[in-house]
């Protein structure tokens, strides 16, 4: 890092060697500490957990050279610098970012983004991905969602009416002691037609201030009716479920996220109370998330045997094993399609390995590698693979995804979760029907 007091030939020979032109006799100021943290610990995570091994000039390189690009932007001009690594590499590379953001007049945090971005890229790993603090907060919600006012409803279009209709109705919420049903049509929302209107645009009229009431007019087969809904702070799912026929239960895990074995074992208990006998578990679409909550709610399933087996750079393939008492012991089938990736594969291959559960659907996307999300000094945070994994059969299904024991092509339009719009989920209840004949069986 640039010393605060640096001498006035040192400031001139670093624009020099960036052919960048000093604003007057002013040094740059140096990288402010938060920035110059997540650059080193950028580039430390980078050069010693990436899982395959990456030259540490090649980052350094990268860098700068995006660091030329993004200057051209703000309409200046700076030959890439030579930086050498490792230490003393990455205090030029401070010292090369503080000069262009006083060059461009701009924000340093703009030219320290683009050089860890870039420096990530450089591993060409698709997975390996540097966020901003508004990146970060915007993936982290998305895997675990914060409360927010409303009544308790999933939505989704309906072409056939052009508004929309109640997909699910989260247990316990507003709109389930108000009577909200699945399929309701939403026909106003305060007075308001939802004709034509987005989702968000729906969601933005159902969402308010807890305590405060919001009028939805809902139509069904049997009329139209209004009801006055008071709303609250509601936790948006990662767990839906519900009871279909012949007591077969339905779980639809929507993504992995620290909530989401909690909300798992809430559903399952609901499901048991109601006297299910079967359980159709579905992953489609599932891209992930964390890895400790896939292998939480796989030894729901599995005791004391393997789930999976990880492989790191350095260091002997690791076996993790499941240490819990199963609280599913009845018939399971699995839906998996394209888009179930990462965290859920883990989970569809241990179930498939184990033998307790039938795959249906079609291949998986095949992601077996798993990545670290290191939150960075400043709000940032860099994703960085640093694990191989396979399942405890040790298939290696990274690229090559996960074949279903019964292949089902999705059908056009599908509607995950209702019986009549869903073909791999009739195929997973026809399944489960027969093994819960033979069980019944003399």
């Amino acid at each position: 890092m640039i010393p605060i007091f640096q001498p006035l030939h040192r400031a001139f020979a670093i624009c020099a060697l960036l052919g960048i032109a000093c604003l007057g006799a002013t040094p740059a100021p140096p990288l402010p500490s938060d920035l110059a943290g997540d650059v080193a610990q950028s580039y430390r995570l980078l050069t010693t957990t990436y899982y395959d091994t990456v030259s540490p000039q090649s980052l350094l390189v990268a860098a700068t050279d995006a660091l030329a690009t993004a200057a051209r932007k703000h309409g200046v001009t700076i030959a890439p610098s030579s930086l050498q690594g490792p230490e003393s590499g990455v205090l030029q590379l401070d010292a090369a970012i503080a000069s262009t953001a006083q060059a461009a007049n701009a924000s340093p945090s703009e030219f320290a983004y683009v050089a860890i971005d870039a420096m990530a890229k450089a591993t060409n790993d698709r997975y390996t991905q540097f966020f901003t603090p508004a990146e970060y907060r915007a993936f982290s919600e998305a895997l675990d969602p914060q409360k927010i006012g409303g009544i308790g409803v999933m939505i989704t279009p309906d072409p056939a009416s052009g508004y929309v209709r109640i997909s699910y109705v989260l247990p316990g919420t507003p709109a389930e002691r108000a009577g909200l049903s699945m399929n309701d049509i939403i026909t106003t929302v305060n007075g308001t037609t939802t004709k034509g209107l987005s989702i968000d645009g729906v969601s933005g009229l159902l969402r308010g201030k807890a305590g405060s009431i919001v009028n939805v007019t809902v139509r069904r087969p049997s009329g139209a009716s209004t009801v006055a809904i008071t709303r609250e702070n509601v936790q948006p799912p990662t767990v839906i479920s519900k009871m279909l026929p012949d007591n077969i239960a339905y779980v639809w895990v929507i993504a992995f996220g620290r909530q989401t074995p909690g909300e798992f074992d809430t559903a399952i208990g609901r499901l048991f109370a109601q006297g299910a006998r079967a359980l159709v578990l579905d992953l489609r679409n599932d891209g992930g998330g964390y890895v400790n909550s896939a292998l939480d709610i796989s030894s729901r399933f599995i005791a004391n045997k393997a789930l999976l087996t990880v492989q790191e750079r350095g260091r002997r393939a690791t076996t993790i094993d499941s240490d819990a008492n199963p609280s599913v012991t009845i018939p399971v089938s699995v839906l998996v399609n394209q888009y179930t990736a990462s965290a859920s594969e883990i989970t569809a291959g241990a179930l498939q390995d184990d033998g307790i559960a039938t795959l249906v659907g079609s291949r998986t996307f095949g992601k077996g590698v798993m990545q670290t999300l290191t939150p960075l000094p400043d709000g940032a945070a860099i994703k960085i693979t640093t694990a191989h994994y396979l399942t405890p059969n040790h298939r290696d299904i990274n690229l090559r995804g996960i074949d279903p024991d019964v292949a089902v092509v999705e059908n056009k339009d599908a509607r995950f979760g209702e019986i009549a719009k869903d073909v791999q989920l009739r195929t997973a209840i026809e399944l489960l029907q027969k093994k819960l004949a033979r069980t019944l069986s003399p």
